[in-house]
């Protein structure tokens, strides 16, 4: 489906820009400065993961309480789960947009870039899905939009031809649908996955047999949860998303422990620009229009 920036629209049915803050793009973590109880510090934007999460570090030291009221199941690439304490923050702000208070619960993750400041957390679709949010990782930008009426929705000020492609919403996280060598995949729009990733079971039933998998270049991955999987970088002949097409895409293949096929990963929001609109349903992309970073 294609879009065109609506021509003539009343301008108080149309979204409006909350906020906008810088987004780095460091070794595949998308990340943003924000302030928790009024210290600074970084977290990844991650519209794969369901909740927030914020670091024990920062939990300790930026004057957050323990939630005894509530408790939050973590899951990790290892499909294993496990009960980690939330705390508290009584300001959660991004861009001076105030989030909080918010209880987020408190867990390590796995691997982060070294910022100044640091990473302590990462932001996901509890708090993103309040909002039309717009990626534009090569102009290094995270906007917050508040939501238009049905005759004015989607991109404000993009001016060249985009897709619309609709999404399904699970929870607070969104699944659009790829074809991949012409086999209909669905996919979790996931900017805290540092690559796109098919799943093994997907590349399976698409005829990409372990052996083949074997020749091909990977190593070894750790999750939240501490569990390592094997990947592999294997070429494909087309994927499509809405009706761009890129040609001998090399995607990893790997365990996801989610009942999605593939993961719509930090490197293909590098190379477009991206509007989620949790409320309409609906991915708004076109390719990205220049790289600062």
């Amino acid at each position: 489906m294609l879009g065109l920036a609506p021509y003539a629209a009343s301008a108080q049915s149309c979204p409006k820009l909350v906020a906008r803050v810088a987004l780095r793009n460091d070794q595949g973590f998308l990340n943003i400065p924000v302030s928790l109880n009024g210290h600074a510090a970084s977290m990844i934007v991650d519209t794969g993961s369901e909740g927030s999460l914020l670091s024990p570090e920062a939990a300790a030291l930026f004057d957050t309480r323990l939630d005894p009221s509530r408790h939050t199941m973590v899951h990790g690439t290892g499909g294993v789960g496990r009960i980690v304490p939330n705390a508290v923050v009584r300001s959660f702000k991004m861009g001076g947009l105030e989030f909080g208070p918010v209880s987020v619960p408190v867990d390590t993750l796995p691997a982060v870039p070294r910022t100044e400041p640091a990473v302590e957390g990462l932001v996901g679709g509890d708090l993103l899905s309040r909002y039309d949010v717009e990626f534009d990782v090569a102009q290094g930008t995270l906007s917050f939009w508040s939501v238009g009426t049905p005759e004015c929705a989607g991109p404000q000020g993009w001016r060249y031809i985009y897709r619309a492609v609709p999404l399904q919403n699970v929870g607070e996280r969104v699944i659009a649908r790829v074809e991949l060598d012409g086999h209909a995949l669905e996919a979790l729009v996931d900017s805290g996955a540092r690559s796109c990733i098919v799943s093994t079971r997907a590349a399976e039933r698409m005829g990409v047999s372990a052996a083949q998998l074997a020749t091909d270049p990977g190593g070894l991955t750790t999750g939240v949860d501490g569990h390592q999987q094997t990947y592999h970088w294997h070429k494909f002949g087309m994927m499509q998303v809405g009706q761009e097409q890129e040609h001998a895409p090399v995607l990893t293949v790997a365990p996801v422990q989610d009942t999605v096929d593939m993961l719509l990963g930090a490197d293909w929001f590098a190379a477009h620009r991206v509007w989620i609109s949790y409320r309409t349903h609906t991915l708004y992309v076109m390719p990205a229009t220049g790289r600062t970073r």
